[in-house]
């Protein structure tokens, strides 16, 4: 559902409705049209305190990261400024870039586990420049700061584990793909939501899941990690995958590829699975 706010009322528009419907508060706009996410451009100070206590009952609430969207898509589409236009914009642009919102509130574990994994990605990139200079010099403190980074990282990794558990679609990877680790909870923790809600598409173009594209953001380059990974435990599903693309003519690093795609549908699969988050 999609919801803007002004003059004193509640502007909501669903999912596939045409009709605008006005509301005097936003308990109204819930009790009459029980949906699971409720998107918005803000929210005012007088709807906060509710917005906290229907979030506990389990609905998302997902906000514009950046205000001048609207303003934008009102420009490129020749409307005014009303309430009844802004609230059709903002539905499609969610549509369109569904990345350019975020739940406007994270649970604590979600936060938790986001913070870990991003000093997880730090140390590994020291942990490549501790490697590098230890095989360039025979200086024992080059070589000492390597074991400690590495020393360091491994703890970092099962304590990363711990508390992605207590995230529901990370435990569920775990148990239903057998896949863990800290690219899976960096994955889990930052892109949860998009997981649920981009279309198939959409997904391997955010992860840049293409044979052409040499410069991938972080999320893309930890998704083949992963697979990577799953390569080479031979993992039982995906081994099977890369050898497939293997025996197609596929050199390493493309049927890699490959198996992270297809992980990347798991991953929505289980993720559209458990709905809404809590």
């Amino acid at each position: 559902m999609f919801v803007d706010f002004g003059r004193g009322k509640v502007y909501a528009l669903t999912d596939k409705g045409e009709q605008v419907e006005v509301f005097d508060n936003l308990e109204d706009v819930i009790g009459k049209l029980c949906p699971d996410a409720v998107v918005i451009d803000s929210l005012p100070a007088k709807f906060q305190k509710t917005a906290a206590e229907l979030t506990n009952t389990g609905i998302t609430f997902l906000r514009l990261k950046n205000l001048k969207k609207i303003s934008e898509e009102r420009k490129s589409n020749g409307v005014k400024k009303t309430n009844e236009n802004d609230v059709k914009l903002l539905r499609g642009l969610f549509y369109r870039h569904p990345e350019e919102f975020q739940p406007l509130s994270t649970s604590p574990e979600e936060l938790e586990v986001r913070a870990l994994t991003e000093l997880w990605v730090e140390l590994a990139r020291l942990k490549m420049s501790a490697k590098r200079a230890r095989t360039t010099t025979i200086n024992l403190f080059a070589v000492e700061a390597h074991k400690t980074v590495k020393r360091f990282i491994e703890k970092l990794s099962e304590e990363i584990h711990r508390e992605a558990l207590k995230l529901p679609l990370y435990r569920e990877a775990v148990e239903e793909l057998g896949l863990k680790g800290p690219s899976l909870a960096y994955i889990v923790s930052h892109d949860g939501f998009l997981l649920r809600t981009l279309p198939r598409d959409r997904l391997a173009t955010r992860y840049a899941m293409y044979d052409c594209q040499r410069r991938r953001r972080l999320r893309g380059r930890l998704l083949i990690m992963l697979a990577n990974t799953a390569v080479i435990h031979r993992h039982p599903r995906y081994m099977k995958i890369y050898e497939y693309y293997r025996q197609k003519g596929k050199k390493h690093w493309q049927a890699v590829l490959r198996v992270a795609k297809i992980m990347s549908r798991d991953l929505q699969k289980i993720a559209r699975k458990a709905g809404p988050p809590a």
